[in-house]
Formats: C-alpha cells, sequence, structure tokens
C-alpha cells in the first residue's frame, strides 16, 4: 500500500508541524492518534505528565483525524507507532499490510447518533443526512452497523456525510448542514447542552469495537521491541492516571479538548475513567467481532483468524514483571 503523493505531502506535513523541546537522550517519536475524544487521554496523560519521558521517550502526539490516514503512514515508515481505533487498521491487514495491535485500551463504544428535536427514534432517520467522519474510520463502521440494527441500509435509507472531526461533525449538526451526527465524548456533551439528544446509543447495541489501539507495524516491532515496551511503560502510566488521578486529568482534557466548561470535563472524566482498561491486552473476541462486521463490506475478513492481528508479548512481559500491578499497588 502506497501514498499518494498528497498524501505524503499532508501526513509530512503534520508530523513535522510538532514542536516541542527535544528531551535530552531521548528518541524521538511523533505519535498520531485519529480523534479529539477522551478515548485517547492515557497518550495525552503520557505525554503531559512526562510518563514518556521517564522511558527515554519524547514523545509527541499529533492529531491526524482518521485512521485511515494514519494507516499509509505506519506502512510507509512515516510513523512507528499509533494510538487509532483498530477499524482501520483491521481493513488493512485483511488487505495484506502487516500490522500488529500491541495493546487495546478500551473495548467499549461510547458513540451516539444525536439529532434535533424533530427525530425522536431510530426508524425516523429514514431519507436524513447523518454526519460521519471519513469512510472506514470508527465512526463510519459504528454508524453503519448500528443503522443495519435498525433495518436501516447505509447510503440508500440514509444519507451518510463525511463531515469530518468530531468538532466538525458538531459544527455541521449545529449549522443544518445534516440532520444528525455520530457523536462521542465531551463533544456529545456540548450537543447536549445545545439542545440536540440521543436517538441511538451505541452502547446499548450488541456492537464491540477495538477503540483505542496500539498499532504498529511487524517490521517495527521485531526490530526496534525495546522502544514499543518503552512507550507501552508510558501509555500503560497514562491509562492508570486517567482512571484514577481526576485533576491531573482533567487539566489534560482542558488543554487536547479544549473546553473550559467544568460540566463538561467533571462529566467526561466520570464517564471515561470506567472505559479504559487496567490491563490493555488486545482481546481476540472483540478482534473477532470486528472482523465480523467488517466481513459484511470486505468478505474475507470472516475468515481471518484474529489471533494473528494481535501480538500480546510486550503486555505478557509487563505483567510477569509486576509493572501493571505495581502501578496499582502505589
Amino acid at each position: 500500500m502506497l501514498l499518494s503523493t498528497k498524501l505524503k505531502v499532508f501526513v509530512a506535513f503534520l508530523l513535522g508541524y510538532v514542536a516541542s523541546v527535544p528531551v535530552a537522550g531521548a528518541q524521538t517519536l511523533k505519535v498520531p492518534y485519529a480523534s479529539l475524544s477522551p478515548t485517547y487521554s492515557p497518550l495525552w496523560v503520557g505525554q503531559e505528565a512526562g510518563y514518556f519521558k521517564k522511558y527515554q521517550l519524547d514523545v509527541q502526539p499529533v492529531y491526524i483525524s482518521a485512521g485511515s490516514v494514519v494507516v499509509p503512514a505506519i506502512l510507509s515508515g512515516q510513523v512507528e507507532i499509533a494510538n487509532m481505533s483498530a477499524a482501520p487498521a483491521l481493513t488493512a491487514w485483511v488487505r495484506g499490510a502487516d500490522l500488529l495491535a500491541v495493546g487495546v485500551a478500551s473495548n467499549r463504544l461510547l458513540h451516539a447518533i444525536m439529532t434535533g428535536p424533530k427525530i425522536s427514534k431510530p426508524e425516523e432517520l429514514k431519507g436524513k443526512r447523518i454526519g460521519s467522519d471519513r469512510y472506514g474510520s470508527l465512526s463510519d463502521l459504528a454508524l453503519r452497523e448500528a443503522l443495519r440494527h435498525y433495518s436501516l441500509a447505509p447510503d440508500r435509507d440514509v444519507t451518510i456525510i463525511q463531515s469530518g472531526g468530531l468538532p466538525e461533525r458538531l459544527g455541521a449538526l449545529k449549522a443544518g448542514a445534516v440532520d444528525g451526527a455520530i457523536l462521542t465524548g465531551d463533544t456529545a456533551f456540548q450537543a447536549e447542552k445545545l439542545g440536540f439528544h440521543t436517538v441511538v446509543k451505541l452502547s446499548q447495541l450488541p456492537i464491540h469495537y477495538p477503540s483505542s489501539a496500539i498499532i504498529v507495524s511487524k517490521a517495527y516491532l521485531q526490530s526496534r521491541k525495546d522502544v514499543v515496551k518503552r512507550f507501552m511503560k508510558g501509555w500503560i502510566e497514562g491509562i492508570k492516571t486517567a482512571k484514577t488521578d481526576k485533576n491531573l486529568t482533567i487539566r489534560v482534557f482542558r488543554t487536547y479538548l479544549k473546553t473550559q466548561d467544568e460540566e463538561i470535563l467533571n462529566k467526561t472524566f466520570e464517564v471515561y475513567k470506567d472505559v479504559h482498561e487496567r490491563n490493555p491486552s488486545p482481546d481476540p473476541k472483540v478482534i473477532g467481532f470486528a472482523l465480523k462486521q467488517l466481513s459484511a463490506t470486505i468478505p474475507e475478513a470472516g475468515k481471518m483468524n484474529p489471533d494473528n492481528f494481535i501480538d500480546n508479548s510486550i503486555l505478557l512481559e509487563l505483567e510477569k514483571e509486576g509493572f501493571i500491578k505495581g502501578l496499582y499497588e502505589r
């Protein structure tokens, strides 16, 4: 899979734009995350709290909307490690890309399809325009599965508009450019305060996806396992803090989510503190479920063994060393 010239320039610009004071003697890693969602707070906390620096890494989180853009950056070597939904990575893997999930912080979907007052139940979404992220992103896949759950055919019964990231989707909803949007995190709470309401809550549907995964190429893991292990230590410390330290996590939310609304910040922390897995080992059952859902559009996905997409070796080492247990005993 090759990057197009325009995409190469776009990704190179985003990765080169990040500016920070380098950490003496540390290896720099620009780590993309694919959404302005609290799902990615362990990465943000790990960077802001200095956990990565502790392990001689200068990690610079880079927002690149949509995992479908991040995947080719990994495959081209422009990115070594990414924090993203597993959905786009799985799609590329099914098509032959050598990608692996070495950690998954969350397997729950907290997305919601939100609309104005004229739409009160899922069936009334028929004939409407719903704002989503890029095709193949987690939001896009989850939206399509939710519509199918209610016997609505995506793109036929419901028009799906690629409106952009979470802020852009909320903006499209406010402007009336769409009749509804799939939102999550603080953006959904903002929509509620603006008078929009939830028509479909995906956490109540039988739909599961590994929604905050650490993705690497197989070649990079084999050649630089020490770097990946050090990154995982900082990220796992970020998980622990995002679950237990409300004040620090809310300070990080203010920076990355760009809101000063204390009600939304507090509500976001309380909801997401229970979403992150204490031991973020990828679950073959959840990966298998995601592959089954993907088989609706890529039939060969249903024949793939989810274990081949997972590498738990680092987490098994950390568990054996007592690293995770030790964090929660402090």
